[in-house]
């Protein structure tokens, strides 16, 4: 059976926290959000690290590039690219004009998809930053992407309530189906290649690759939305993070018995749960909140 327990609350955020992402190096986590500040943390002490990059805006999403390039997405649509070495700016990217909600890496392919709240998303080569193709997908926002093991798949979660499945060779739409009411929040590929969604419904919907993508599975999950969704490498679990101020731990092998971490039980957060992030290397779990705090977990 699954356990989870905290190991420690960072905090020195000034407002609602939204992105995660690995730091420079082994142990270290990027956080950002509404204050502007993208700091970095060592996952074993209290305190931030000195490495700080101020914005000028809100920053919705991180994504590190092999620890070398850590790209910021904002509120405004833009995307900063750093040099994690000298930690200065190599690029301003200003081509979308509203939020950056979610930055994927396609690492085989060396390209970065940017989701935007205008319903588009654009694809950059990661090489030189030149913008390859940019896609309308809907009329409302899209808020989380993931890709499949093989790079094959692009999942896109919009506010539609639609699921869209691009392939990634010409980025065409591969599948298409109405998942969630009031719109889709997140998205998560289980290593097998089946599907896993989460929306403002606060259903956990399983989709079978095998099927076509078929609904296997719809799970009242939470009690609001739910905003993001991770599987680690070795899908020993699933971790939903809702707007319900919870995170749940869910057992593949019976997803009947989550696991609930909370304010209550767990001296969990206080508001919503914004982001998580499997720490692989650390074998932790991530979250943070508008509570402006980042919580650590232990899962066993």
């Amino acid at each position: 059976m699954l356990t989870a327990f905290k190991t420690i609350v960072l905090q020195a955020h000034s407002a609602s926290l939204y992105a995660l992402a690995p730091g420079r190096t082994k142990g270290m986590l990027f956080s950002a959000g509404a204050d502007k500040v993208v700091a970095e943390w060592d996952v074993n002490l209290p305190d931030p690290n000195p490495f700080a990059i101020r914005t000028e805006r809100t920053v919705y999403s991180l994504l590190n590039l092999d620890r070398k390039q850590l790209v910021i997405g904002t509120i405004v649509g833009g995307m900063h690219i750093i040099d994690l070495e000298t930690k200065q700016e190599i690029r301003h990217l200003k081509f979308h004009d509203k939020g950056i909600f979610y930055l994927l890496e396609l690492p085989q392919q060396k390209k970065v998809i940017a989701a935007c709240s205008d319903g588009s998303i654009s694809i950059w080569n990661s090489r030189d930053w030149s913008l390859e193709r940019h896609l309308k997908l809907s009329h409302e926002k899209i808020r989380r992407l993931a890709v499949n093991i093989e790079e094959t798949l692009v999942a896109v979660a919009s506010g539609d309530g639609k699921i869209r499945l691009l392939e990634t060779n010409q980025f065409n739409i591969a599948f298409e189906f109405d998942a969630h009411e009031g719109g889709a929040n997140s998205v998560a590929f289980h290593p097998n290649g089946d599907l896993y969604s989460g929306g403002k419904d606060a259903h956990l919907c399983h989709w079978n690759a095998d099927k076509g993508f078929e609904l296997e599975t719809r799970i009242p999950a939470h009690n609001f939305a739910i905003y993001d969704i991770v599987i680690p490498a070795d899908a020993r679990f699933m971790a939903t993070a809702s707007r319900d101020k919870t995170i749940k731990i869910w057992d593949f092998a019976d997803l009947s018995k989550p696991f609930r971490l909370d304010r209550a039980k767990s001296a969990g957060h206080i508001n919503s749960v914004n982001a998580a992030l499997w720490l692989e290397d650390e074998q932790l779990l991530a979250t943070c909140s508008d509570d402006r705090s980042i919580i650590l977990w232990r899962i066993g």
